[in-house]
């Protein structure tokens, strides 16, 4: 993976915690004003694709991390090994494909339950029922119960999705309502290659509240989640941009659907619009709608294809 230089991160800090909110961009600029080094339907789409890899490590993150109650040590009475008691589990969510299934370590502490560390390998390749293609590894640990108040999880991503490779850390700390609700503050610093080897470095601050689904912890067709908050990345084309989430239009992830099924992003970069992204109303399908000016200072709409890169088709 490329790494980026301590200057290159300060400078990214300073942008990111500089930026306002959606609701503070008033001014919109041209397709020719924005400095960007590819086109802004280049620079939207190989974004939007990091989005969509992480719409599937973050479900497979809370899948684990809210079956931890289900983990347990191993003693002489048991039947079978822990991992064919995980394996029966698993094929419960039916959430991979025949019998490709994650290999799965927990390690408790010494005297209590936590830390509790979850290591999911998906060695050289694990499918999903969605057709994802998964390899690498996913280590989680956990300070407490996932809904307990302050608890925290650190993640660690050493990970191949679809051809992308994501490398990096995670942090997720419940802040809701024990008991009440299940909202959790996210932030991470993330590296996404890409299958034509130009890179992506990308960091987070975010909500995801988890709104129906976790009382059918089995049943994955329930379950929506809404993510709200921001991101700035710099790529290896040094193209330099913000995104935040429209405050009134969270995107949305159902169990049912491998991608995003709603939510409006708005591009900025130093805190000017250039480009937003529609992901639709509510139906599951692969495309979403971006906007942006053109030189004649049209408003332009057309469709992409979710989770497609096209960074190396317009250089």
């Amino acid at each position: 993976m490329k790494k980026f230089s301590f200057l290159l991160i300060v400078s990214l800090a300073v942008i990111f915690f500089s930026c306002d909110k959606s609701d503070d961009v008033i001014d919109v600029l041209n397709e020719d004003q924005v400095e960007l080094n590819n086109t802004v339907k280049t620079v939207v789409a190989s974004e939007e694709s990091t989005e969509d890899v992480m719409v599937s490590v973050d479900y497979e993150t809370d899948l684990f991390s809210f079956a931890q109650e289900s983990f347990d040590e191993v003693t002489s009475s048991t039947k079978c090994t822990a991992a064919e008691r995980y394996r029966q589990m698993f094929q419960l969510w039916k959430r991979y494909k025949g019998e490709q299934l994650p290999n799965v370590a927990v390690q408790f502490a010494d005297s209590t339950r936590f830390p509790m560390t979850i290591t999911i390998d998906y060695g050289d390749s694990t499918v999903l029922n969605n057709g994802r293609v998964l390899s690498g590894t996913i280590v989680i640990v956990l300070t407490a119960a996932p809904f307990t108040d302050g608890a925290v999880r650190e993640i660690t991503l050493d990970l191949v999705i679809d051809g992308i490779a994501v490398d990096g850390w995670k942090r997720i700390e419940f802040t809701g309502e024990q008991g009440v609700s299940r909202k959790f503050a996210c932030t991470s610093e993330l590296t996404f290659t890409f299958p034509d080897e130009t890179t992506l470095f990308r960091t987070a601050e975010r909500t995801r509240e988890w709104v129906s689904g976790l009382d059918t912890k089995w049943d994955v067709s329930d379950d929506r989640i809404e993510i709200r908050g921001s991101v700035t990345c710099v790529d290896s084309e040094q193209n330099e941009y913000s995104k935040t989430i429209d405050a009134e239009n969270p995107l949305v992830r159902i169990g049912t659907c491998r991608v995003i099924v709603s939510g409006l992003v708005i591009f900025t970069q130093n805190q000017i619009e250039f480009a937003r992204l529609d992901y639709g109303n509510g139906e599951c399908d692969n495309t979403a709608t971006y906007s942006y000016t053109n030189d004649a200072g049209e408003t332009v709409t057309e469709e992409i294809e979710i989770g497609k890169h096209l960074r190396l088709r317009d250089k």
